[in-house]
C-alpha cells in the first residue's frame, strides 16, 4: 500500500490499496460525485504511486490517470460535433397551389447544373 509522503498537502489521505485504486477508476469513469478535495489530490497521489508503488499499483494508478484524462477529453467539444451555422434557402412547403411553380424552379436549377 502507498501512503502519501509526509509534509505534503494531502497528509490526511489514507493508504491506498489496489482495490481502492480500482474503486477510484470506477468512480471517475462512471461520473460519481467525488469531493473536490479528493478530485484535486488524485493526480498528485497517482503520481506518487507511479513513482514508488509496486508494478501492480503502478498499473492501477495509470488506469486512474487514463480515466481522468478521458473524462477531460469528454468535456471538451470535438470540432466535428460543434454545430456549424450557415443559411440555406428556406422554401415554403409544397402544396397543390405551388406545385407547378416548384417544379419549374427545380427544372431551372437542374438546367444550370448541366
Amino acid at each position: 500500500m502507498i501512503q502519501p509522503a509526509s509534509g505534503s498537502h494531502d497528509d490526511n489521505l489514507q493508504p491506498m490499496s489496489r482495490s481502492d485504486l480500482r474503486m477510484m477508476e470506477q468512480a471517475v469513469r462512471q461520473n460519481w460525485s467525488i469531493p473536490d478535495a479528493v478530485f484535486q489530490a488524485l493526480p498528485v497521489v497517482m503520481a506518487k504511486i507511479l513513482s514508488n508503488g509496486s508494478n501492480r499499483e503502478k498499473v492501477a494508478a495509470a488506469r486512474v490517470l487514463a480515466a481522468l484524462h478521458s473524462q477531460n477529453q469528454a468535456t471538451q467539444p470535438r470540432l466535428s460535433m460543434v454545430a456549424h451555422k450557415h443559411q440555406h434557402e428556406v422554401l415554403p412547403p409544397i402544396n397543390p397551389e405551388n406545385l407547378n411553380e416548384r417544379r419549374a424552379e427545380l427544372r431551372a436549377r437542374a438546367a444550370r447544373l448541366r
